[in-house]
């Protein structure tokens, strides 16, 4: 007997019901059916686990009922295990781990943990039990992958941590090509087993546009590796796989997507803030909203480029839109985040925060966030310890390193702030983030001199490329005495997006003396108005 059916009669005859009551269930009930290439496809274990899971004893659903409002399905894809005989096989078993993260990610009805907070715990021996409290889910999934030649075998085990609890154990023997079956296979023995309601919308993601070809599939995973580890030499080497990708497969919206992604990542990581990649990912951006226009990736993409331009209002409708179709996207969620707290919307980001902590609760950066809704309302005792907490957890970025310098010095903790700032390895001394924080600490301690105060032509066009660093340089000014430059920058910060008045008028303590001045209170006129007229 064939496990597959493949059409509607097929499958209401192994229901024993008609093919209009088939139908329905699928829209209403999420029996679960499949499509390719126009035509409908079902498994005889998916339909049976369906049908257990439909006439289970009322009691039982009203008690499920309770358990999902109270505890919603959470899991944590961990990193698998890479036990080929070359080591550079790795990227094959850390893009398995992203696109199984990926996939379930798509299902509205299911936390997923974000895979920088699994990579934390990489190489970390921890009970199930542990892990899954570090990373706040009930469930696991953990795995290898077996790779000689074009031969592959996968093995998982899905563990309720709950109950320290196996609840099935897979093993998936084929080529390299099988490994977008065996992925969605796997994603689909998850959702089944966690007797989750999948829409037809969820059921679609499940699938989410695979890249067919292997070689450009392979190239996509190695771009993936190498663009997060935030160096020039890395990220361009990212860019060149995945340009090399689109050569072998033509034109792919996940492909468009990640280079887009690549090209903000010189950005993001401070290596080139020029104009060009902005507008290589608009470039990028294009190409995904002609092949998908409707696609979540294309709608992140364009809320970073958005953002990146100071448009925070197109770029929250963007991120919106993108939250609407996976609503614990970290990535999303934390820009976001950032929108509404830079925006003076303090209470519309707090319930996105505590979502955030949830999905992504060992990221550096979302350990401080919540922390910085703390700062935005005047709170800055309660900031120190989350940004300690960042910056011990990755002192070689010269970022997390500024924002701590800066917390330290508005509680007035000026010696301790100066110890940090000099501290670091030699090769941080010379970047953005560490040239603004000298001159923070210079200005605090009543030392910046004329020669320090004098900005070189490339540290002014830097600066001017975020709505960060103006702010931080206002500050800097100002609590130097240099209202004028102090003027320039935050007209600057507001420019760029920064329009949080509340802080700007009431809680800045570096504001301080230039509440008086005229030309700091007009100002403050226009961050007011763009602060009312921001829709959240």
């Amino acid at each position: 007997m064939s496990e597959q059916l493949d059409s509607w009669k097929q499958i209401a005859r192994h229901l024993k019901c008609s093919v209009r009551s088939a139908r329905r269930w699928e829209d209403e009930r999420g029996l679960p059916v499949h499509r390719a290439l126009g035509n409908v496809f079902a498994l005889r274990t998916e339909l049976d686990a369906w049908r257990t899971a439909q006439v289970r004893p009322a009691r039982a659903r009203c008690a499920a009922a309770v358990v999902a409002e109270t505890a919603p399905a959470s899991i944590a894809v961990l990193s698998f295990g890479n036990l080929s005989s070359e080591p550079q096989n790795e990227y094959f078993a850390a893009g398995l781990t992203e696109e199984l993260t990926t996939m379930l990610s798509g299902v509205r009805a299911l936390r997923v943990t974000s895979r920088t907070s699994t990579l934390a715990l990489r190489g970390v021996a921890r009970s199930a039990r542990a892990t899954a409290k570090l990373l706040r889910v009930r469930y696991l999934l953990e795995g290898s992958v077996r790779r000689a030649g074009d031969r592959l075998r996968i093995s998982a085990q899905l563990i309720d941590a709950s109950r320290d609890q196996q609840l099935w154990a897979q093993t998936f023997d084929g080529t390299a090509p099988d490994v977008f079956a065996f992925q969605e296979q796997l994603a689909r023995l998850i959702t089944a087993a966690l007797q989750l309601q999948l829409s037809r919308a969820d059921r679609e993601r499940l699938t989410h546009g695979a890249i067919a070809n292997i070689p450009a599939y392979e190239c996509y995973l190695r771009a993936r590796q190498e663009g997060w580890r935030w160096r020039r030499e890395s990220i361009d080497r990212a860019v060149q796989l995945l340009e090399q990708a689109l050569r072998l497969n033509g034109g792919h919206p996940r492909l468009y997507a990640a280079l887009g992604v690549a090209h903000l990542q010189y950005r993001e990581a401070g290596i080139d803030l020029s104009e060009q990649p902005l507008l290589q990912a608009e470039r990028c951006a294009q190409q995904v909203l002609e092949l998908q226009p409707e696609s979540a990736a294309a709608r992140q993409l364009g809320g970073w480029i958005n953002y990146s331009r100071g448009r925070l209002q197109a770029a929250v409708a963007d991120l919106k839109a993108t939250l609407g179709a996976e609503p614990y996207n970290a990535d999303a969620l934390l820009l976001l985040c950032n929108c509404y707290l830079v925006s003076g919307r303090v209470s519309a980001a707090r319930p996105l925060l505590e979502r955030l902590a949830g999905v992504d609760p060992l990221t550096p950066i979302s350990q401080c966030m919540p922390a910085f809704a703390d700062i935005m309302e005047g709170e800055f005792a309660r900031a120190v310890g989350p940004y300690r907490r960042m910056f011990e957890m990755d002192p070689d970025n010269p970022l997390a390193r500024l924002f701590y310098v800066w917390v330290l010095l508005l509680n007035g903790r000026l010696r301790q702030a100066q110890a940090i700032a000099r501290a670091g390895a030699a090769d941080l001394h010379a970047t953005l983030p560490a040239q603004v924080m000298r001159l923070l600490v210079a200005a605090s301690s009543g030392a910046l001199t004329d020669a320090e105060a004098r900005l070189s032509a490339e540290l002014t066009q830097a600066a001017c490329a975020t709505d960060l660093f103006p702010r931080f340089l206002a500050q800097a000014f100002a609590l130097a005495g240099r209202p004028l430059a102090a003027l320039e920058w935050l007209r600057c910060a507001i420019e760029r997006g920064f329009i949080n008045y509340p802080f700007l008028a009431r809680h800045d303590p570096t504001f301080k003396a230039m509440r008086r001045n005229a030309a700091f209170a007009r100002l403050l006129g226009v961050a007011r108005e763009r602060w009312e007229a921001f829709e959240e």
